[in-house]
């Protein structure tokens, strides 16, 4: 790699990970050019040769994000296998990993910035069907069995439904004891389904 193309690669991580920091922060509409350059020490004129515009930029920290998860997912995925499978500990890591802290927050602020913003929807839409067409490999990847791979594909999206919308409402309802209750009743409703599958 080239100089040139080594300072090009930095200054753009530079600028995603102050955009994903900033969307953390202040949230989709708080999150304004001027504060994600000042965060990440980039002039307005270095950022525009990286960059066309806002969107592109924060559709770009958006698949860095994904990229992210999906190599989280396949920790995930290796945990389905573990000679002894606990499903409610299974759940507890998909919950910490992915449905608290950074994570969560970025990923709130990208679907709720998709609600209003039709252009950006456009921008993110293919890097978020590509994210769940990644995802739903590794489950295929790990259940070579047709009919095995339709069961317990439907339980584990099912399970990652669940979960988006416990961690959507646990901003506004701080009942983490509940919530905590909930992902174990579900993981006992699942356990001899999951327990089953070869």
């Amino acid at each position: 790699m080239s100089t040139q193309q080594e300072r090009s690669r930095k200054t753009r991580k530079k600028l995603v990970d102050a955009t994903l920091s900033c969307l953390q922060d202040y949230g989709y509409a708080g999150a304004s050019l001027s504060r994600i350059l000042e965060r990440a020490g980039v002039s307005r004129g270095s950022w525009s040769y990286h960059y066309e515009n806002k969107r592109a930029m924060v559709a770009d920290s958006a698949e860095t994000l994904l990229a992210t998860a999906l190599t989280e997912a396949h920790g995930v995925g290796e945990l389905l296998f573990s000679e002894t499978l606990d499903v409610e500990a299974l759940m507890e890591d998909v919950w910490s990993r992915f449905y608290q802290g950074p994570y969560r927050d970025v990923w709130v602020e990208f679907n709720v910035a998709c609600r209003t913003d039709p252009e950006l929807l456009t921008r993110l839409a293919p890097v978020i069907e590509g994210f769940f067409d990644d995802l739903d490999a590794i489950w295929r990847s790990r259940f070579p069995d047709s009919a095995t791979y339709t069961r317990a594909k439907d339980l584990l999206d099912l399970s990652l439904y669940l979960m988006r919308g416990m961690a959507l409402q646990s901003l506004s309802l701080n009942r983490p004891d509940h919530f905590r209750h909930l992902r174990r009743a579900w993981a006992e409703m699942i356990r001899s389904s999951v327990s089953s599958l070869p």
